[in-house]
């Protein structure tokens, strides 16, 4: 902790007699440097056990992550087991078993190694995992209550290794610098996050009015009802998909903005110069932005906006239709693609509109 007590300069006794003026300097600039020192913010210190090696760190994660859905799953049976049980496929087949393991455990090694902390995880798993509830609970009846706490299940069994294991990416950590301001204000963060609620709610209204009820009876044997399906209106929807306005706003806004390595526009000190086009030295990703229209390329925060767009719209999509498929009874491999596809739809408008938020 910094001294509240400027440090003194110890002079030889021959410079004792130096004018005034030069030790007026010394004393404020010795006091300006304190002053520095006491307003900086705290670092952030990582998890003790970050300082294990990666490869056993990441079998830490892992181990921990089926331990604690396993245990967690268990503990909630009497609670949401049977009614989980009446609209789950029985899984019979070892490779069905395998499958979900092996999906399991990719998602983990994904994270891991795109460099993903708890908080990113917690939006990613909100993500990718509510679309398999709300279908639950709009088509089959399921309750509201056990699918929210089968979700938050599924998100700790994630997060926590993760919060446990590695440290905080720098757009999560409080700080003073431009950008991490703008990503951490907390209305700017609501804003965001309700206009992604927004963008979801219209997505999923629009289907559901138009073409989305009768792919589903198609595709799907074991539909209860679609009396909520026919009650569903925009703002319903938005104050149900509050959870995914902050996941979004959570994984893809705050990583783009306060990335200290990605400052894009925030702060023109810093802002990289971009050079011309050149179709013969241009990488792809240099190629594709160009296309896209960013013509001198893509700048840092919307690199960052366009990798995380991508992994949201491939997990959302690939791990619903995934679950769709393996868990729910009656279900077709085309009503599962339909349905993880309206939710990748959404992901990729919401990406978009981030970006104009972001000024890209």
């Amino acid at each position: 902790m910094a001294s509240h007590v400027p440090f003194l300069a110890v002079r030889p006794d021959d410079q004792l007699s130096s004018s005034p003026d030069i030790r007026a300097r010394d004393l404020v600039t010795a006091t300006k440097e304190n002053t520095n020192a006491m307003n900086a913010p705290a670092t952030q210190h990582a998890p003790l056990a970050s300082r294990l090696p990666a490869p056993i760190r990441f079998f830490l994660v892992c181990v921990m992550s089926f331990v604690l859905s396993t245990l967690l799953y268990s503990v909630t049976a009497d609670t949401v087991g049977y009614e989980l049980a009446a609209v789950s496929r029985e899984v019979k087949e070892p490779w069905h078993v395998g499958i979900l393991f092996a999906w399991k455990f990719i998602e983990l090694g994904g994270a891991w190694y795109a460099g993903y902390d708890w908080q990113d995880l917690t939006g990613l798993s909100i993500l990718s995992n509510l679309p398999l509830y709300f279908l639950l609970t709009t088509f089959y009846g399921v309750d509201a209550v056990a699918s929210s706490l089968v979700l938050t299940i599924d998100v700790i069994a994630i997060a926590m290794p993760f919060a446990l294991l590695r440290p905080l990416i720098h757009a999560h950590e409080p700080g003073k610098e431009p950008n991490q301001q703008v990503a951490q204000d907390r209305l700017i963060f609501a804003l965001v996050g309700l206009l992604g609620a927004s963008i979801y709610s219209v997505v999923i209204y629009t289907s559901l009015y138009t073409w989305l009820p009768v792919y589903l009876v198609t595709h799907f044997d074991g539909l209860r009802s679609m009396q909520k399906a026919h009650d569903a209106s925009v703002p319903l929807l938005i104050l149900s998909f509050i959870p995914m306005g902050w996941a979004t706003a959570q994984f893809l806004f705050t990583p783009s903005i306060g990335s200290r390595g990605n400052p894009g526009l925030t702060d023109p000190k810093i802002y990289p110069e971009k050079t011309d086009f050149d179709p013969e030295t241009a990488s792809f990703a240099e190629t594709f932005a160009f296309n896209l229209g960013f013509k001198g390329g893509f700048t840092k925060r919307a690199e960052v906006l366009v990798k995380r767009s991508a992994v949201l719209i491939v997990c959302s999509v690939a791990n619903t239709f995934a679950r769709v498929l393996l868990t729910v009874e009656g279900t077709e491999a085309f009503g599962a693609a339909g349905w993880a596809g309206v939710w990748g739809v959404a992901a990729l408008l919401t990406s978009v509109a981030y970006g104009f938020v972001g000024n890209e």
